[in-house]
């Protein structure tokens, strides 16, 4: 099963600078409240809710900074972004896909003898 590392009070921040769709790298404003990547990776959203919107898989977060494991992730495109874009913390696709997957797996219910 894929795991992540989620927080239930990440508050949303916005970019402290322009990002290029290809960099690894970014600062929010305030970052203090989103996941460290300490345990798992973990998904962001800059630009949420609008034509651009772009989620990125986070290896880590230290203090203000973000750092990329992968642009354009969960079905979206890597695209620049502009500073004051909103960054939000966000569960992704892949992760509620795969816990449904293991929710109905007939054969681990079966392996637990249920």
């Amino acid at each position: 099963m894929i795991r992540r590392e989620f927080v239930g009070n990440a508050l949303r921040t916005t970019l402290s600078a322009n990002i290029s769709n290809s960099a690894t790298s970014f600062s929010g404003v305030n970052g203090s409240s989103f996941p460290t990547g300490d345990n798992n990776p973990f998904v962001i959203s800059i630009g949420r809710g609008t034509a651009l919107e772009e989620k990125i898989l986070c290896s880590s977060r230290s203090s203000n900074t973000f750092t990329v494991s992968e642009r354009g992730y969960d079905g979206t495109t890597a695209s620049e972004h502009t500073i004051g874009e909103s960054i939000d913390h966000v569960l992704d696709a892949t992760v509620i896909q795969d816990m449904n997957t293991v929710t109905n797996d007939t054969s681990i219910i079966a392996w637990m003898g249920i």
